[in-house]
This record gives structure tokens, C-alpha cells and sequence, in this order.
């Protein structure tokens, strides 16, 4: 896919890493030179432009990406500007960085719905992750109900998923099983999936460093793993 990155501060700078690193065409546009040029070993197609100035689109195919980010985080005005001039150049999909509850509301005057506040989803995650550290990452999905990657507790290992009976035991369905490897990227941290297994067989036998993509309510997730956090006597 084709994304196009307005505002390549600490944030834009970040998302364009992980979008080109997942090998999306990424094009990242910014109106200080110094941070379009600290991402010229990194992003392929970049432009220094202003682009709260309509007439700077000429050399930007917004109609062409699949989504266009603004990602501006400190200039309200110019945040604003952007978001409009994006929208009347036929942007497909916008999807727009929130500066302050103002922005918000006007921003949904402009009739763009997909808004984030990164430093709320980056709280968010760190809430679930102090309070479930062993949970690795999660999706909520509505009524109660998540998606979760897990890494697997220890009282599994040697196991079969026959034997564990998941889905009886604990209403919980397994996805998948997956592997990875360590991060390549001084940028984050996280790791990258270096393998997954399918759907698995039930007479897989579980193993140490396995992660498990379960769906089910995050109490029956809590279940599973406190009742199998230590190694079988």
C-alpha cells in the first residue's frame, strides 16, 4: 500500500519507519528540510514543502496514496490547514493527529473521522501492559471480547492444545502460534514476526518460546495464564 506522512516530526518520523519497515511505499512530506533529509537513507520518495499552501499538492499524489496521515503535532493552524487542503485535493482516506479537544471538534466540522492522540494509545498500552505484562499485545473487539498475543505460560510447555482443550476449559480459541525474532531497528523495540505457525494441529506440542494469538474475554485470557504461570510439579 501507498501512504503518504505529512509531518515528519517524533511521531510521523516513527509511523513512516514502521509502515516502509512492513514494506508499504511510504512518501513523507515535511516543511523543515532538516527532517526530510534525516529520512533520506530510510524513506525513498520525500518532499520539503509547506503544506498548508494548497498550490504545494502539484508535486504531492495525494489521489494516488491510500491514506494520507497529518501528523503535525505542535502547530494548530497550520495542522488545521493541512487537514483541509488534503481533503479538497481528493485525499482517499485521511487520518489526522488531535492537538487539542478544539482541533477535534473542528476537524469533525470537516467531516474527517479517524483521529488519534498518540500519547492516549501509547498510555493505553502501557496501562494493559503494566497490568498484564505477560500480555504482549492486544485488539479489543466489542461486547467484552479481545484478540491477544501472549507469550506462552510456562505450565504449557510439553503440551498438547488436545490436551489443554482451550476452548472447553476456558472458552478461549487459538488462532494461530507464532515466533519472532529480535527488533533490527534502533527506532523500536518491538520484535518483528519471524514465524507462524497456521492453524494449529491438535497434537502440536507447545513450546518455550511459542506466542499464542487467542481470542476470548480478557478474564478467561487471565484465567490461562495464572493457572498455568508455573512449570507442572
Amino acid at each position: 500500500m501507498r501512504f503518504c506522512i505529512i509531518g515528519l516530526g517524533s511521531f510521523g518520523t516513527h509511523l513512516a519507519r514502521q509502515l516502509a519497515r512492513d514494506g508499504h511505499e511510504v512518501l513523507g512530506v515535511d516543511n523543515e528540510p532538516l527532517h526530510t533529509d534525516a529520512m533520506k537513507d530510510e524513506i525513498e520518495f520525500l518532499v520539503t514543502a509547506d503544506c498548508s499552501d494548497i498550490t504545494s499538492f502539484g508535486d504531492i499524489p495525494v489521489a494516488d496514496c491510500d491514506a494520507v496521515i497529518v501528523a503535525i503535532g505542535k502547530d494548530f493552524e497550520a495542522a488545521l490547514s493541512v487537514a483541509a487542503n488534503v481533503q479538497q485535493v481528493g485525499a482517499k482516506r485521511i487520518i489526522c493527529r488531535v492537538i487539542n479537544p478544539l482541533h477535534a471538534r473542528l476537524l469533525k466540522l470537516l467531516k474527517i473521522d479517524e483521529l488519534l492522540i498518540p500519547e492516549a494509545m501509547a498510555a493505553a498500552w502501557l496501562a494493559r501492559s503494566l497490568k498484564a505484562p505477560d500480555v504482549l499485545n492486544s485488539f479489543a473487539v466489542g461486547q467484552g471480547h479481545e484478540i491477544v498475543e501472549v507469550a506462552l505460560p510456562p505450565g504449557m510447555v510439553g503440551r498438547t492444545l488436545r490436551e489443554m482443550d482451550l476452548r472447553g476449559r476456558y472458552d478461549l480459541n487459538l488462532v494461530t502460534v507464532m515466533r519472532r525474532k529480535a527488533a533490527t531497528s534502533l527506532s523500536s523495540s518491538a520484535p518483528q514476526v519471524d514465524k507462524i505457525i497456521g492453524v494449529p494441529e491438535p497434537e502440536r506440542v507447545f513450546e518455550a518460546d511459542d506466542l499464542l494469538l487467542l481470542f476470548g474475554t480478557e478474564r478467561n485470557v487471565r484465567r490461562l495464564l495464572d493457572e498455568h504461570a508455573r512449570p507442572p510439579a
